[in-house]
């Protein structure tokens, strides 16, 4: 009886220490594993302007290209010396179209003022640029001229929003610096072709 029970437990021995040392099947790659790992974003894609700035930017946004940089890694920063002012003005220019124009404000190492003139910016409420006159809802007094660079252009903001202006181009008319044409010619021509966005005066 001893010897049977020594060849029972010897086989199940064996059999436990060949369980052990066999190697469990590799799992399958998984879809995810195969693929490529790409650079992570960094920034927005779709900059939103508001009455808090424009996407990752506001006034509290240091004024150098390396802090702008940081923020849009795949985008082009050049940085270039307002003619009549002597300010330094930072452009961004992103591959899918956006340009931003970051100029100093009253402390000249912050950002002053954003002008978003291209690609994917969108305003509060999804507007867009390239926008009618009319699809935008302003009437004419919450509008003014354009000053400076930007003389040929009429700046209307919403009620209660001071710091967002929405800036529309006025093709072909010729009046006085600060007139503000009239509706039909507002109607007939204007089109949105800029976010300007200026911090709140301390």
């Amino acid at each position: 009886m001893r010897a049977l029970l020594s060849i029972v437990l010897g086989g199940l021995l064996l059999a436990g220490c060949g369980q052990e040392t066999s190697a469990p099947p590799a799992p399958a790659p998984s879809a995810v594993a195969e693929r490529p790992q790409g650079p992570a974003v960094v920034g927005p894609i779709l900059i939103a302007f508001s009455e808090s700035g424009a996407g990752e930017i506001n006034g509290g946004t240091p004024l150098n290209a390396r802090s702008i940089a940081a923020v849009f890694p795949d985008a082009t920063v050049d940085t270039a010396l307002h003619e009549e002012t002597a300010a330094q003005i930072i452009t961004v220019r992103r591959p899918d179209g956006l340009v931003l124009d970051l100029h100093p404000g009253a402390e000249p190492k912050r950002v002053g003022k954003i002008i978003g003139r291209a690609g994917p910016v969108t305003g509060p409420l999804g507007e867009k640029l390239g926008a009618d006159w009319a699809s935008m809802g302003f009437e004419p007094a919450e509008c003014r001229r354009g000053q400076d660079d930007m003389s040929h252009t009429l700046i209307c903001y919403r009620p209660g929003e001071p710091l967002l202006g929405y800036v529309f181009d006025l093709p072909g008319f010729e009046g006085p610096d600060d007139q503000v044409p009239d509706l039909e010619v507002l109607e007939a021509t204007a089109r949105l072709s800029a976010f300007v966005w200026v911090p709140a005066q301390a």
